[in-house]
């Protein structure tokens, strides 16, 4: 457990707030997230507008416990319409944070790092641009380098 494991959850509220480095994404996921615990395996995602600040709406996407890229090439088809559509008009420079949810407790495991390589390399072959990307579990949120 690191120290910022027990730090008190960030208020609702400043899930909006501006993000400026991988610490603060981190916390406006902890924001919205609230008190861990999950019953499945989602794969959750926002948008970040071009002034750095999550749009209020949450997206969620059923997965599996492998990395499948067929879904996630569904996934990133859609983002990739909805992330150029928005760049054509006010919201170039907006990006997409994605946030993978399970049951269970432990470290980064094996198949958090295989589904974050999977979506690094799905988002670029789509030209999602994309933030870090973090795993949560009933225990800890925490960032998840792509192998």
């Amino acid at each position: 457990m690191t120290h910022n494991d027990l730090l008190p959850i960030p208020h609702t509220e400043t899930a909006t707030a501006p993000i400026h480095s991988v610490a603060d994404l981190r916390q406006r996921w902890r924001a919205l997230m609230g008190p861990l615990g999950f019953g499945e395996r989602l794969l959750r995602f926002v948008f970040i507008g071009p002034d750095r600040r999550m749009i209020k709406v949450l997206g969620e996407f059923p997965v599996g416990a492998h990395a499948d890229p067929a879904t996630i090439r569904n996934l990133m088809s859609a983002l990739s319409e909805i992330t150029h559509q928005a760049g054509e008009g006010e919201g170039e420079g907006a990006t997409v944070a994605l946030l993978l949810t399970r049951p269970g407790v432990g470290p980064i495991t094996d198949g958090d790092r295989q589904w974050s390589t999977l979506l690094t390399r799905v988002a670029g072959e789509f030209n999602v641009p994309i933030e870090p990307i973090f795993r949560a579990n009933d225990e800890a949120l925490l960032l998840v380098e792509p192998v």
